[in-house]
């Protein structure tokens, strides 16, 4: 995953899927009663998603994904342990646990107490220093979705307890972020055991292939997909050549072992030409966009 190091304030343990699966494992069970499905509007596809934005290039941030969601159904999606190994995984690495009604509510009032729902969205005291990182929150309470921005940073420094900062000021909105990363220590009892989260689709990103140092590249890899990368998405903007599209169901089915088995610099084979490619991967999760909208061409 790109940029790891600029979101370090709400990384979740380094966003990479858990390593040791070669095939997804079943479909997660919609759980009854969801956590706070009923109190979610219509425009809500997720009850809680944290994510992060930068003054990058779009194609640098193509691979940053949430630091958190949690899902209508109440699965809390965040990222796992990535080896610290070269060449690492091609796709940081994405768990899920299931999260109770009781868990929700108490993250739910959190927020009302650090003075996240009083109606206020901007959190970041005028604005993130120059080439910060800006963290925009959304959830879902009173019936409605909130959709917050603040500066990550703000985090309150306290020699002694207890530490807890003025509710609706930037070091509220950092500290609940802060909260949200260790949900495990927060709330251990309302968690249940943690599994490797299957995407519903991927983002993909075809470029040159990666230079690869001798005895270090490992196989490579052939796209599974009829048509080959010419078949899939749109050309860049930049007039590059490289394109980004996004693929889903069966297709994303064909594609994820490979993605599971692949490192940072394997090489994809095209069906069609032969031709070397390299390619990154976003997952997709509840409330992602086109992650192609920003870079291909119209």
């Amino acid at each position: 995953m790109h940029a790891i190091a600029a979101r370090l304030l709400i990384t979740f343990a380094a966003l990479s899927l858990a390593a040791c699966s070669t095939g997804g494992p079943p479909p997660s069970a919609s759980p009854s009663p969801s956590p706070g499905a009923d109190d979610a509007p219509p425009v809500a596809s997720a009850l809680l998603r944290v994510t992060q934005f930068q003054a990058l290039p779009p194609r640098e941030t193509f691979g940053w994904t949430p630091s958190i969601v949690v899902t209508l159904d109440g699965r809390v999606l965040t990222g796992g342990a990535v080896p610290a190994i070269y060449p690492g995984p091609l796709m940081a690495p994405i768990l899920e646990r299931q999260l109770t009604p009781a868990g929700w509510a108490a993250i739910v009032a959190e927020a009302r107490a650090a003075g996240l729902l009083s109606g206020a969205q901007d959190f970041t005291d005028g604005g993130v220093p120059p080439g910060g990182v800006t963290a925009r929150l959304e959830l879902v309470a009173d019936g409605r979705l909130y959709d917050l921005t603040g500066d990550p940073s703000r985090v309150m420094m306290c020699i002694t307890t207890p530490c807890v900062p003025p509710a609706g000021t930037p070091e509220a909105f950092a500290g609940f972020l802060v909260r949200l990363a260790d949900l495990g220590s927060w709330l251990p009892g309302e968690l249940g055991p943690e599994r490797v989260h299957v995407p519903a689709g991927f983002g993909i990103l075809v470029g040159d292939p990666p230079e690869v140092e001798p005895g270090l590249g490992g196989p490579p890899a052939t796209w599974p997909l009829a048509g080959g990368f010419a078949a899939l998405g749109k050309p860049l903007a930049d007039g590059s050549g490289d394109r980004c599209g996004t693929i889903s169901g069966a297709d994303a089915a064909a594609v994820w072992p490979l993605i599971q088995a692949a490192t940072q610099i394997t090489r994809w084979s095209d069906p069609v030409d032969g031709t070397a490619h390299g390619i990154t991967v976003r997952p997709l999760l509840p409330g992602d966009g086109d992650p192609c909208a920003a870079i291909a061409a119209a």
